[in-house]
């Protein structure tokens, strides 16, 4: 009995093996079952709640150890999702994970090996930013459900020794785009600390320098700011884009370099981090710099521009302190 629970119904089929009785299809524990997951866990959890806040649960005596009153009053709500996928699978012969595949495909569109879901995440996320507003926070429920799917596939895949199916990741955005935070802001920092020629510049470049190597840029985004600012919304969005259109040249059309197969840490260097998510593919590494320096290069006009309106500012405010200075010595007492 609990080895006909435990047999993959397709895979005994395709290998011969007659299957009779009740059998857990093992595949949907995979990347397709990750929505129902999604969904099963938000809907256990509103009955639950709904439960203990309109108290419908088994009371017991406050005698009763604490431990046995949560199992008791656990009851109730683990019947009603009980009996609600029972009647949803069985008595209504509905597929929930089919179904849910289906409603999220429009989605999944946008997270599929093209190039327009590699534009789209980032315009998404950069406009955002420019308002002030997170991107990654709005992005990410949307977006990275499809990219674990994506990640766990090529995983698999990669473990089995067969060819890595997917382009589409998490990983391929924060190893090769978002290359010291959204809107691969290590450039700007670089550009501020070593060409800066205005105090703010010198100053904000150095403090924002070290952190951006380590993915960080809310220093940068917010200190500058980025937000709200026309000299740099142009290349805030330019530089990822570009970023994004060379990395899928290299990886989805010309295969230059590995499809990423593994979460790395966030707060690692992006050149050495993107050759581990890639099996250490060391080419990921030659990417990821490539990629610095165009992004070097698009910001380049943009800071010299804000880097010259700085360095006017700071003399207009020295001159006008001399000003003050002077007035205040040739005032009488």
């Amino acid at each position: 009995m609990l080895r006909s629970l435990t047999i993959d119904d397709k895979l005994a089929t395709k290998a011969g093996i007659h299957v009779s009785g009740t059998v857990l299809p093992l595949g949907n524990f995979g990347a397709s079952g990750l929505f129902t997951a999604i969904v099963a866990s938000i809907f256990t959890v509103e009955v639950v709640r709904f439960c203990l806040k309109k108290n419908i649960v088994i009371k017991m005596p406050n005698v009763v150890p604490t431990s046995v009153i949560h199992s008791f009053a656990a009851l109730i709500p683990g019947a009603i999702v009980i009996i609600t996928t029972f009647v949803i699978k069985i008595g209504l012969k509905l597929d929930i994970n089919s179904i849910l595949q289906w409603i999220f495909s429009p989605i999944r569109y946008f997270a599929g090996d093209n190039i327009l879901s590699v534009i789209v995440p980032i315009l998404l996320i950069t406009i955002v930013w420019i308002f002030g507003i997170h991107g990654m926070v709005i992005a990410t429920p949307i977006l990275y459900p499809f990219w674990y799917e994506n990640l766990n596939v090529n995983t698999t895949a990669a473990a089995a020794g067969k060819v890595i199916p997917h382009l589409m990741t998490g990983q391929f955005f924060q190893w090769f785009i978002w290359i010291g935070g959204a809107g691969a802001t290590l450039s700007l920092a670089l550009l501020m600390a070593f060409l800066g020629k205005s105090e703010f510049c010198k100053k904000m470049g150095r403090f924002t320098f070290i952190p951006g190597i380590f993915n960080i840029n809310e220093p940068l985004i917010f200190g500058v700011p980025i937000v709200m600012n026309p000299f740099f919304a142009i290349p805030f969005i330019a530089a990822p884009i570009m970023m994004g259109i060379i990395t899928y040249l290299a990886m989805g059309v010309f295969h230059l370099v590995n499809y990423p197969i593994a979460i790395a840490p966030w707060t690692l260097p992006a050149p050495l981090v993107a050759m581990m998510a890639t099996g250490f593919d060391w080419r990921a590494a030659v990417l990821a710099m490539v990629n610095i320096m165009v992004s070097c290069v698009i910001y380049l006009p943009f800071f010299k521009a804000f880097d010259k309106s700085m360095v006017e500012k700071e003399l207009k405010a020295k001159e006008e302190e001399k000003i003050n200075l002077g007035n205040s010595v040739t005032q009488p007492v």
